[in-house]
């Protein structure tokens, strides 16, 4: 079979096979072994969609031929399986984080990677080590071949990623394998494990993908709830439009489903912790975890230490979320949010950190989002907007086409911010931004995981 070449942008191109993460207040680099291969695999050889992408449950439909052949690794696990619009790589991280600091052995899928693929696929809170992820994209490969040539189409990088870390998970015999979906969930390439004890966990629902998983919260609200195992168990953080899908469609599946509001989130804090994740949405996120583990405690006969949890929580950091850097002597946020509900946790949680000061916003967008209400959301905490879009050199169809800078400069003028300045690429465009900025107020690089990646690749 041929093999079509489908060339990705990788963020990290200057800096190498490195893992950055925070220890403190400093940034430290963990070298590990090269991920050439992982990266030539997933991000090079596999189209990042598929030509079918709208075709319901056909991306579901080749994960789940892909994993039969490797021996369905994905049902060898207990797996928690977490979706939602906002906050779901955040619980799933929260969860991972609880667990490894009970002492258990927890591999973690997330996505999208920022600044290394290898992001993706984590042991116990860290990205593997390529040394480890390799086998499992050997023995991917193998078989995804033969699945591309059936009659549902070339497998995805996506499709692809989601065998690889069930399988990696099962080599590294892990405990607890924490599952994030990537867009939606009734049809997701997650969406594969048929254990009953499968616990899923809903996070906050609003609009966003619309055009896949449909125009009402109550819509999308159902597709986040086809992760619900039938017989299973699950908890849903509380949203007037969503509650009711929740409920109607776990009674359909049988699964006994636990609805925890806001107030009762915040209360399974231990006292005093401060989670690892800054803003006043990532306590509901952590509280929603805590209740998500305790389930598992309850049902694999272990107990739940007020220690170990304050401790992971505050042991938690994840790239393009609230990530801090610094540059040119001037504080700058990080942070993917892309659709309204992010971006107002997003403002929420830099009112926290920086009482009464407006950032300077670098801000890109995608056409399938909705920037007009973005700017609505972010304007009453903006001094000022430096419009700009991904960099093209190197870049295809995977970050596809983008909303031009000039478009967001006119949006964020009818939304009533006066200072608007136009600055194509990235490089110009945080430079721009931090001569504007105050040295006590932040720069905040946002609506896209792409731009920080941009963001964070000039700051390495």
């Amino acid at each position: 079979m041929t093999r079509r070449s489908w060339r990705i942008d990788v963020a990290t191109a200057d800096i190498g096979p490195f893992w950055l993460f925070e220890a403190g207040s400093s940034v430290i680099r963990m070298r590990t072994a090269t991920v050439d291969e992982v990266e030539q695999y997933l991000l090079s050889e596999l189209p990042p969609v598929a030509r079918n992408a709208m075709t319901a449950g056909t991306g579901r439909l080749r994960a789940a031929r892909l994993l039969a052949r490797l021996g369905n690794p994905q049902d060898t696990l207990r797996v928690v399986h977490i979706a939602g619009t906002a906050g779901k790589g955040s619980v799933a991280a929260f969860v991972s984080a609880i667990l490894h600091a009970h002492g258990f052995r927890v591999g973690t899928f997330l996505s999208p990677h920022v600044h290394s693929v290898l992001e993706r696929f984590q042991l116990d809170g860290r990205p593997a080590d390529a040394a480890a992820v390799t086998p499992a994209v050997r023995a991917v490969r193998e078989y995804e071949r033969d699945v591309s040539g059936e009659p549902t189409g070339q497998v995805t990088m996506f499709e692809a990623a989601t065998a690889v870390a069930f399988q990696l998970f099962r080599q590294q015999n892990v405990d607890y394998a924490v599952v994030e979906t990537g867009i939606g969930g009734l049809h997701d390439a997650t969406n594969t494990v048929t254990r009953r004890d499968k616990l899923a966990v809903l996070t906050a629902v609003g609009l966003d993908h619309t055009a896949v998983l449909g125009e009402t919260v109550p819509e999308i609200a159902a597709q986040k709830a086809g992760i619900m195992a039938q017989g299973g168990m699950a908890v849903a953080v509380r949203g007037a439009a969503a509650d009711a899908v929740f409920a109607g469609e776990a009674a359909r599946r049988r699964c006994s489903l636990n609805l925890v509001s806001e107030q009762d989130a915040l209360a399974e804090l231990p006292a005093g912790v401060v989670p690892g994740l800054g803003g006043p949405h990532q306590r509901v996120n952590a509280g929603l975890a805590v209740r998500a583990v305790q389930h598992l405690a309850r049902r694999d006969g272990w107990a739940l230490d007020p220690g170990h949890v304050a401790d992971g929580l505050r042991r938690v950091r994840l790239p393009g979320r609230f990530e801090r850097r610094c540059w040119s002597g001037r504080p700058v946020v990080l942070d993917g949010a892309h659709n309204p509900v992010k971006l107002a946790a997003l403002v929420a949680a830099l009112r926290s950190e920086w009482p009464g000061r407006k950032p300077v916003w670098v801000l890109t967008a995608k056409p399938d989002k909705d920037i007009a209400e973005a700017l609505r959301v972010i304007a009453p905490c903006a001094s000022a907007v430096v419009a700009t879009q991904f960099d093209t050199v190197g870049v295809n169809s995977a970050r596809g086409p983008v909303v031009t800078a000039s478009e967001i400069a006119a949006a964020a003028r009818q939304c009533g911010i006066e200072s608007v300045h136009v600055k194509p690429r990235m490089r110009a465009a945080v430079r721009c931004a931090v001569g504007l900025s105050a040295p006590d107020t932040p720069v905040v690089v946002t609506g896209s995981f792409f731009a920080v990646a941009d963001a964070g690749e000039l700051m390495s």
